[in-house]
């Protein structure tokens, strides 16, 4: 069998992998066998990345009449990415290991982009399926093909490069002597044995190529993203865009994320690129299977937003601007994360004395930052002052967008995104619920009412409906398997809703007690379901490909998620946790306060602010899970006579027939 191409739309990677495909054959006719399959996927989209060319192959055949490796070794599987770039040599510079090429003014590492996209792929098969249908990550080999660029242009190859690199007389001999080995073979793919443990080349090739299909709360909200009239208010700030930062605030529930989402499909509708900064990469994940459904819906829509977190935004305008042993040196003598962001963010503030500061570790020159259109920041509420101060300085004002959760800030500190004089488009506050059905919303804000907290939600109308439950299982097992049921309970009554569009709320292990992932995981295991665990470091980085997932995060992830039916596990443990360990900043407090009394300031009147504070950090974390449902939210007590229990209780005797109560059955004598 030949070279197998399998692409979308005909493009430049579908050229590309016809270019590679005939250079390969050129030099190796012998590739042209019937007991060898050899497939160029093109333009992969995998959760996270896309691979631009990637190469499986395999010969069934007997070790002994395999092709080989220049140094003998056969040649009986593997997996390789390719990394294409078809840039003149003089767009193309080595430094140390690493490949750069330049787009317009700007050098790219494309050595990084290889290795990103070899990471992004072993993510992808780690996390693609779990308990009986699992099988190995293959080991992946990685290549760079200079496709315009002769070796003779250059003074030699990238020294201790991880990612070989070819030039425009790539040949079969060539890509595979630089093949890593096997137990003295090139080998990652069994035979067709249905051993269900490893890959087989029909497996790779079936879950490589699996196709997402949408369900009907996907569809929804592609046509939501996709809306193209809006209301007066909307088309104002829309229509300013650019001339000021725009500030969506709002409290938890009230669409802050999907707007953003929204402006950005928009303005990528316009041609505009975007990057949108978020919280976690379970978010992300969530983000990034919407915006894959809505490519293949609507290819037209280009380019899409990019994803990234706040730490790999500033990540990549450090390593961008200084150059990739200035990164090593932050990785590598920086061991604490947020020590590292701070650095970071300190050097890019004035790039020019760090650059005569570090010359060390610097390049050359200073290198400008590719910089996208606008920038779109989600849960902003959160970010430090220095950290927005850079954004201001690399984007200015009028190329931001930011959502700020009034209440749901989790740091010690509250971000000012106005400060001083600088250009405003508008200040939009959301007070719409459009998550939650009306019931569920009503009961969620009797309950804030309960803990004192202002909250200004509407409920809507045009929303009809909603449960609220309290599930009261002090066995914790049993307690993950009650909602295993409810969940089951509600996909059945629902018809069209499926395993993915629900969600499960865990708790870290540091509230103490029973660990609720891995009874998730066992729970899932014996019944043989699958899921997506966010609260897998793996698996959080790639979004749910299939709608028999059920997907579960920690409750420190579950900002800006939503799930038809929500299941909050252990939440009194949960809300306990944070009742005993507050994050406030007790300096910072302190100076405000005596700033405001002046002379009345007195130590009671700090203590009793003090304590406020932490009641208030308590209950508006305790907010976020509660608005996480559409249609149906679960509260797990693991003891009703908890803080969390008796606060439920409270609203349930004034609120009757607001919250259904589902306790432990009474053991039969």
């Amino acid at each position: 069998m030949t070279i197998k191409i399998i692409s979308g739309a005909p493009n430049q990677e579908t050229r590309n992998a016809e270019l590679f495909k005939e250079a390969l054959l050129k030099s190796e006719p012998r590739l042209d066998h019937v007991d060898i399959t050899a497939d160029i996927i093109c333009g992969l989209p995998i959760p996270g990345r896309q691979i631009d060319l990637l190469l499986l192959y395999h010969d069934a055949r007997s070790k002994e009449r395999q092709l080989r490796t220049p140094n003998g070794a056969p040649i009986h599987s593997f997996v390789l990415v390719v990394e294409v770039k078809n840039h003149s040599p003089d767009l193309i510079q080595f430094e140390g290991p690493t490949v750069h090429v330049r787009y317009d003014l700007l050098w790219h590492d494309a050595t990084d982009q290889c290795d990103q996209q070899m990471y992004a792929l072993k993510r992808y098969q780690s996390s693609n399926y779990k308990g009986p249908h699992r099988r190995e990550a293959t080991f992946v080999q990685r290549a760079i093909w200079l496709a315009r660029a002769d070796a003779s242009a250059f003074d030699g190859t990238p020294a201790q490069s991880s990612v070989p690199v070819h030039f425009a007389d790539l040949s079969w001999e060539k890509l595979v002597s630089s093949f890593q080995l096997n137990r003295k073979e090139v080998r990652t793919l069994v035979d067709q044995s249905g051993d269900p443990k490893y890959h087989d080349m029909v497996s790779l090739r079936a879950s490589l190529l699996h196709k997402v299909r949408p369900t009907l709360l996907d569809r929804r909200r592609l046509n939501a993203l996709t809306k193209t009239r809006f209301d007066a208010e909307k088309t104002q700030y829309i229509q300013n865009l650019g001339k000021g930062l725009l500030r969506l605030k709002g409290r938890a529930g009230t669409g802050k994320t999907f707007s953003l989402l929204q402006i950005a499909i928009h303005l990528a509708q316009k041609g505009q690129r975007t990057e949108v900064i978020t919280y976690n990469h379970g978010l992300i994940a969530d983000i990034s299977r919407a915006l894959r459904l809505l490519q293949e819906q609507d290819p037209t829509i280009d380019p899409l937003p990019v994803l990234k977190t706040r730490y790999k935004f500033i990540q990549d305008a450090f390593k961008q601007t200084f150059g990739h042993r200035a990164e090593r040196y932050a990785i590598e003598k920086i061991p604490v994360i947020e020590d590292r962001e701070n650095f970071r963010v300190k050097a890019l503030l004035d790039p020019e004395v760090f650059f005569k500061e570090r010359s060390d570790i610097c390049p050359i020159a200073l290198r400008k930052v590719q910089l996208p259109d606008y920038v779109l920041i989600d849960e902003g509420q959160d970010w430090k002052e220095d950290q927005r101060d850079f954004m201001f300085s690399l984007m200015g004002p009028e190329r931001i967008i930011v959502a700020d959760g009034i209440d749901q800030f989790v740091g010690q500190d509250r971000c000012d995104w106005y400060p001083g004089n600088i250009p405003k488009n508008w200040d939009q506050k959301l007070q719409q619920s459009v998550r939650t059905r009306a019931a569920t919303c009503q009961t969620v804000s009797e309950i804030a009412s309960e803990l004192g907290i202002e909250w200004d939600v509407k409920t809507s109308k045009d929303i009809p409906g909603g449960r609220f439950t309290v599930l009261v299982e002090p066995n914790a097992r049993r307690a993950v398997q009650r909602g295993l049921e409810i969940l089951e309970a509600d996909q059945r009554a629902a018809g069209e809703v499926k395993a993915i569009d629900q969600l499960i709320c865990l708790p870290s292990n540091a509230v103490g007690g029973p660990n609720y992932a891995n009874l998730f995981d066992a729970a899932t295991d014996e019944a043989e379901r699958d899921s997506w665990r966010g609260f897998d470091e793996d698996d959080r980085r790639i979004y749910p490909v299939r709608d028999g997932q059920l997907r579960a995060v920690r409750y420190e992830s579950c900002r800006g998620m939503e799930g038809w039916t929500t299941v909050c596990l252990g939440m009194d443990l949960f809300y306990d946790q944070r009742v005993a360990e507050p994050l406030v900043d007790e300096v910072s407090l302190q100076a405000a306060l005596k700033q405001t009394m002046k002379d009345k300031y007195s130590d009671a009147m700090f203590a009793e602010r003090l304590e406020q504070a932490e009641r208030e950090y308590a209950f508006h974390w305790l907010m976020i899970p509660l608005t996480r449902s559409i249609d149906h939210l679960v509260v797990h007590l693991h003891d009703e006579n908890s803080k969390l229990g008796q606060i439920l209780n409270a609203v349930s005797v004034r609120c009757l027939d607001q919250i259904e109560w589902v306790r432990p059955e009474a053991p039969s004598n």
